[in-house]
């Protein structure tokens, strides 16, 4: 008897384990919470300091959360070894009803955005740098310096 409910108990196990899919992603470096520091205007050459502003941007898996500005938002995201593209951003809004709004909307006004140096509601970013501690993304109208935080 004891063999059988040792066995019994060794199948549940082993299904309960391989039953379960966990996703993982590796973003590397890019992973975490990251502090907005400057942001440049390539066409003009001038630059905003953010030093002292508490604006970030936090990645985990393929979710990026935009915090400290006007309002937060999420993004998705997506990334290669040399840029980073956004795309379909949120309200962060939690997902209570109880506000009167009913969680997560989608954003359609760029504007919106714009305290994280982002100007439309898709950008692709190239990574000039990216280490452990520094990263800075360059759109086509702008330069982000960014410190992981």
């Amino acid at each position: 008897m004891k063999k059988i409910l040792y066995v019994f108990l060794t199948v549940m196990l082993v299904s309960a384990f391989s039953s379960c899919d966990l996703e993982t992603v590796d973003n590397g470096k890019l992973d975490g919470f990251w502090h907005l520091e400057r942001v440049d205007t390539l066409l003009t050459g001038g630059h905003r300091d953010l030093s002292n502003a508490k604006l970030f941007w936090s990645f985990e898996v393929r979710l990026m959360a935009l915090q400290g500005g006007s309002a937060p938002f999420l993004y998705r995201f997506h990334q290669t070894g040399d840029s980073l593209i956004i795309y379909s951003p949120y309200t962060n809004d939690g997902h209570e009803e109880g506000n009167g709004v009913g969680g997560n909307k989608p954003v359609k006004d760029s504007s919106l955005l714009k305290d994280y140096g982002i100007e439309d509601l898709e950008v692709r970013y190239e990574k000039e740098t990216l280490s452990g501690s520094r990263m800075v993304l360059r759109s086509h109208r702008l330069r982000l310096y960014f410190r992981k935080f």
